[in-house]
Parts: structure tokens; C-alpha cells; sequence
């Protein structure tokens, strides 16, 4: 199995710097989620993104607000010269029955 390394930086109580390696498997992806996750991510990514791709790997919840934001853990691939990934915290927002990707939501975790 693959691994992905990442480095991370994270400030200390002390207001010192931390530096570190991380080192994640390559995710198989989510394989169940309750329907209403299932259908919010397959109807924001019913049609293909240009750019970034993004693979679930935790249902988190979901939030009401001005609509229904459910929240996933995703890996995020990002296509320059060589592949970037990571992972991500992101939500989708279920509004008058229509799902939409919301990308000011996503923050990198790893």
C-alpha cells in the first residue's frame, strides 16, 4: 500500500513553532454513508469539476443554517505538474432540494 507524507507545522502553548512529518495510507474512499450524505455528494458532484478531484472519507454531520451544509473529511487531489493531495475538511450545502459544492468551506487538514 502507498503512503502519502506530509509535513505540518502547529503552533505550541508557548507560541513555539513544531515542525513534523505525517504520514498517511492511501485512503480506499468511503464505502457507506447515510442516504442523505450519499445523495448531498453525489448530487454537488453529479457533474465533473475541472480542477481539484475530491474523495470522501468521513461523513462528519451536517449543520442547519440557510439550508443544510453537510460536512465530509475528503481527500483532495490537485492536478499541477505532479499530483498534490490532501486532506480536507468541506462542506455541501443542501438548499430548495439542489446540492452545491461550497469551496470557501474547505480548509486542509493534511
Amino acid at each position: 500500500m502507498d503512503k502519502l507524507n506530509y509535513a505540518f507545522t502547529w503552533l505550541t502553548e508557548g507560541g513555539n513553532n513544531m515542525f513534523g512529518q505525517l504520514q498517511l495510507e492511501q485512503f480506499t474512499g468511503l464505502t457507506s454513508m447515510p442516504q442523505k450524505a450519499a445523495s448531498a455528494w453525489d448530487g454537488a458532484f453529479a457533474s465533473e469539476m475541472v480542477g481539484a478531484q475530491f474523495k470522501p472519507l468521513l461523513y462528519l454531520g451536517q449543520q442547519v443554517v440557510n439550508g443544510t451544509l453537510h460536512w465530509f473529511i475528503a481527500e483532495r487531489t490537485q492536478p499541477y505538474r505532479f499530483e498534490i493531495r490532501n486532506v480536507v475538511k468541506m462542506a455541501i450545502v443542501e438548499k430548495d432540494g439542489q446540492y452545491t459544492f461550497d469551496d470557501n468551506s474547505v480548509s486542509k487538514i493534511a
